[in-house]
């Protein structure tokens, strides 16, 4: 998955960077001072979580042993092999991340509780909503398990120990459900040969901007910002605004 579907994607397909920015605006809200990237992949995140933060800790965990290596060698921090499903790292940390993990996970409750008990405060995710079964097509080449039904999502965070402070939905009409259907007739390997990797980025930078025009109150891109039930004290920095 990592050397044939991720990579270039992660860094400039149009989808992932609208995620990056909804993600950034609520960063700005919290305060940590340590985090951990759950399925961090080789790091990507890791910038974007550190910035303008003189963090004590910084950690990733990743299942695939490609991702971690790559990680290790251009991040720094901790990084751990580990599959969140059936294990969890000793401590805790301010905030723990995933992102576009909980749809690859058969046990996405097991994935939640161990990641509760890694969180001090705060728990950021994104992940991917909508009906399954009209993108499985898509869905089942990349690894997807499920998508997830509107509130879905928040009710299994209850139940792993996290209060729910804010859901977006975004990502309507134009990633979905225009892209997510075209994405049924393509092949998530496409991305390895140059003339599309090529045209890919000039496509990307269009659809960045049409993007813009997507609804942040619908659609099939999920962020959720949770907190660990207990925590109680002045760690909002500042209201947490719906993304525009």
């Amino acid at each position: 998955m990592w050397k044939d579907v991720y990579g270039d994607v992660a860094k400039w397909g149009a989808t992932h960077r609208h995620m990056k920015r909804i993600i950034r605006r609520l960063l700005v809200g919290i305060r940590y001072d340590s985090v951990l990237d759950v399925g961090c992949g080789p790091g990507d995140n890791l910038e974007m979580l550190c910035r303008d933060r003189p963090l004590e800790e910084v950690a990733g965990a990743d299942i695939s042993a490609f991702a971690i290596r790559q990680a290790r060698a251009a991040h720094r921090g901790h990084f751990f092999e580990l599959d969140i499903e059936r294990e969890r790292l000793e401590g805790a940390w301010d905030l723990v991340t995933n992102f576009l993990l909980l749809e690859h996970l058969e046990d996405d409750g097991a994935a939640l509780r161990n990641m509760r008990a890694m969180t001090r405060k705060y728990v950021l995710l994104s992940t991917i909503a909508g009906d399954y079964e009209r993108y499985k097509r898509w869905d089942a080449q990349v690894g997807h398990v499920r998508n997830y039904a509107v509130g879905e999502l928040e009710r299994k965070l209850e139940q792993a120990g996290f209060q729910v402070e804010v859901a977006i939905y975004w990502g309507f009409p134009f990633y979905a459900p225009l892209t997510r259907a075209l994405q049924n007739y393509t092949d998530p390997t496409m991305g390895r040969h140059f003339l599309i990797r090529l045209f890919g980025r000039v496509f990307s930078e269009l659809a960045y901007l049409l993007y813009f025009l997507n609804s942040s109150r619908r659609g099939d891109v999920l962020v959720v910002l949770a907190r660990a039930t207990e925590v109680r004290g002045p760690d909002r920095v500042g209201d947490i605004a719906q993304v525009p």
